[in-house]
């Protein structure tokens, strides 16, 4: 009677099918969760931008309905640890002074007007709130 040789393991063509089948999944995990960061970025400035709006209508109450030249009036109270930055550029979020009223814009991660998609949509409040809020 002889005995066979019961050797137990994977064989190199299951070993090669396993690193493929993991090798397409952490690609799609991958491309899945990349543009996750910008996402949040545009989430944190539209957060931010409503922050300093209600900061703006509070210091037009307290000045005869006179919005501020600039942001930076609003660091001696509202912001005093520093008013927030654009989280794309690092620079001031865009203001601009009207005919009794404001208007702030982020323009996205492109840096672009426009843009139909976060992150690249813009983010434009005005005094009255959020004006291009539809499908965020």
């Amino acid at each position: 009677m002889t005995q066979r040789n019961n050797r137990r393991g994977f064989t190199l063509v299951e070993l090669m099918v396993v690193i493929v089948i993991l090798g397409i999944i952490g690609t799609m995990a991958f491309v899945f969760v990349l543009d996750k960061p910008d996402k949040a970025k545009w989430t944190k400035a539209q957060t931010e931008m409503g922050e300093i709006q209600k900061a703006l209508n509070t210091y037009a109450l307290e000045h005869d309905n006179e919005y501020p030249d600039s942001l930076e009036v609003l660091t001696e109270n509202a912001f005093k640890g520093g008013l927030p930055k654009d989280p794309f550029t690092k620079d001031d979020y865009q203001y601009e002074k009207g005919d009794g009223g404001f208007t702030l814009t982020c323009l996205g991660k492109d840096g672009a007007e426009g843009g139909a998609e976060v992150p690249d949509k813009d983010i434009i409040f005005t005094e009255s709130g959020i004006v291009n809020d539809e499908g965020s």
